[in-house]
């Protein structure tokens, strides 16, 4: 009789709990989601801030009927720009779910985009963004000037979105990326201080069926001013340039140049092509120029400690291969192969040094790590200066040396064109590798 009591108990908790096991108690359906692709961050008047996102449209990614585009021939938009403003982002989330007829979903979200007055008042507005269980420490963020709710509006392009057209760029390493929890771990080290990539705004040409002709009637009633408007050609995104802190706010901005010196110190260059002019010898054109590609370069930071002086030792070393020479090069001859390898190690080091005089100068804030290298190589000197430490890079010495090697030539070992070699097409056979 116990042993069947048992049995009848068992088989009454498994059924009880089956109750508890079927479904999800979080589910929620994609009909009832709001699905966030990009996010802008921006000041408002007022203390208060600006949280803007595009949100996508199921209908117009499925391949719905608004997917042939609007009017005019215009591209669809792949989404919409909602914007709502709070104390906090927080609270301006809450009021964008008034907006919304659906429930915010964050975890889709591809970019994150400061403006630049926000960021002149500090990156403590990101908190919310490092709390909320949706949110993924992998989000890449960037910088704008200006607005980042502007960089959201902007037409599509090769992607249906302004989030999908970024995050596609920093692939292709042109530039470097920092995602939100690099920004987090350059912010809260005290040797280090946080540099963002800068998206920009750039004109694109106009369509055909855009093009207004010259001199010719816009078919607008008032005249000069709508046909003015219709001159202006759309605008494309583009990362160039960057945003450095100073501490937790913004300092100022670095040009094209200088964040590629910047890249170089911190490590963050894999490949990329550096062009540079050199004089053509024995031609008639007097200068020509020559392109190539980095492979496997590396930079290695040195702190040198002498009494109170302190001095940063920086070797940028690697390979490059010769991918365009718009010049009369001739492989047999050494000289012209190192001409076009000092050529390149001089335009890297005026990037570096471009770099690290914006930083010392104008900034006066370590926007490259020295002090991590410094605090991991002599402990004992990093507790004397971590507190000033901003200062103390200002006043540093920095040293660097380039040693790039022109290693391979490509395909070819001679430049296209006359030679000066007798005999056509058979003369030419066997100069490619």
């Amino acid at each position: 009789m116990t042993s069947l009591l048992r049995r009848v108990l068992l088989y009454f908790f498994l059924v009880l709990v089956s109750f508890f096991l079927t479904g999800c108690w979080s589910r929620h359906e994609i009909e009832e989601l709001a699905i966030i692709a990009a996010v802008a961050l921006d000041a408002a008047p007022g203390d208060q801030v600006r949280l803007s996102v595009y949100v996508i449209i199921p209908r117009t990614v499925a391949g719905g009927p608004s997917m042939g585009g609007g009017g005019g021939g215009e591209p669809a938009r792949a989404g919409e720009v909602f914007s709502a403003t709070g104390s906090d982002f927080l609270q301006a989330a809450r009021r964008l779910e008034e907006m919304v007829p659906r429930r915010l979903l964050w975890s889709q979200n591809r970019v994150l985009i400061l403006g630049e007055e926000l960021a002149r008042r500090g990156l403590s507005y990101l908190d919310f963004f490092t709390r909320e269980r949706q949110m993924r420490l992998t989000t890449p963020v960037l910088i704008t000037q200006g607005e980042g709710r502007k960089v959201l509006e902007l037409p599509p392009g090769v992607e249906l979105t302004t989030g999908a057209i970024l995050t596609g760029i920093q692939r292709n390493r042109t530039t470097f990326k920092i995602e939100l929890k690099d920004l987090l771990a350059m912010w809260e080290a005290p040797g280090d201080n946080p540099v963002l990539p800068q998206v920009v705004m750039t004109p694109t040409p106009e369509l055909e069926s855009q093009e207004v002709k010259s001199g010719g009637d816009t078919g607008s009633k008032d005249g000069g001013q709508k046909g003015e408007e219709e001159k202006k050609p759309p605008e494309a995104v583009a990362i160039k340039g960057a945003g450095a802190f100073r501490d937790d706010r913004l300092a100022g901005w670095l040009n094209e140049k200088e964040t590629k010196g910047l890249m170089w110190l911190r490590g963050e260059v894999q490949e990329g092509v550096i062009t540079v002019k050199l004089p053509d010898r024995g031609g008639d054109k007097g200068t020509g120029q020559a392109s190539v590609i980095f492979h496997r370069a590396g930079t290695q930071v040195k702190p040198l400690v002498e009494g109170n002086r302190l001095t940063f030792n920086i070797e940028i070393g690697g390979q490059c291969e010769l991918a365009e020479a718009l010049i009369n090069l001739d492989p047999d001859r050494p000289e012209d192969l190192l001409a076009i390898q000092e050529a390149v190690n001089r335009a890297v080091e005026e990037r570096v040094l471009a770099a690290i005089r914006k930083a010392q100068q104008e900034f006066q804030a370590d926007i490259f790590g020295f002090g991590e290298t410094l605090h991991r190589s002599n402990v004992r000197y990093w507790r004397q200066v971590q507190d000033h430490w901003n200062e103390e890079f200002s006043r540093a010495q920095i040293q660097v040396k380039i040693n790039l090697h022109l290693s391979r030539l490509g395909m070819t070992n001679k430049t296209s064109g006359k030679s000066r070699e007798v005999g056509g097409k058979g003369a030419s056979q066997g100069s490619t590798r």
